[in-house]
């Protein structure tokens, strides 16, 4: 049996211990859906968090770095409409990126040397 078949049987029987070993202690294997699950406790606090964001009781450092984090997001959404907007007009004029003419692919010097003359 070739070497990387033992670290495929080995992988999947540590899986599957770990799976084991989840079911009986009663906690989420980490990155499964079950971790997923909010914890009443957190879910009251974020929500205390969030009623003082909402009504102004917020330190004016936090609203300023809120302010700078909203910057961002739409500088980022400005030049993500900026792209999407040149795709589509690559794709109106064929230079799509899976296909693309042949100008572009070999520096556009295809057809294009003139006879010496």
């Amino acid at each position: 049996m070739p070497w990387f078949a033992w670290i495929a049987i080995i992988a999947i029987l540590v899986w599957g211990g770990l799976s084991v070993f989840s079911m009986v202690t009663g906690r989420p294997l980490p990155g499964s859906d079950a971790e997923g699950k909010a914890d009443p406790k957190e879910l009251e606090a974020l929500r205390k968090r969030i009623e003082a964001l909402e009504s102004g009781q917020v330190k004016p450092e936090l609203e300023r770095r809120i302010d700078r984090i909203e910057a961002k997001v739409e500088k980022r959404e400005i030049r993500d409409n900026e792209h999407d907007a040149w795709e589509r007009q690559a794709k109106r004029l064929g230079l799509d990126s899976a296909g693309g003419g042949e100008e572009e692919r070999d520096g556009g010097t295809s057809g294009s040397a003139r006879p010496r003359g």
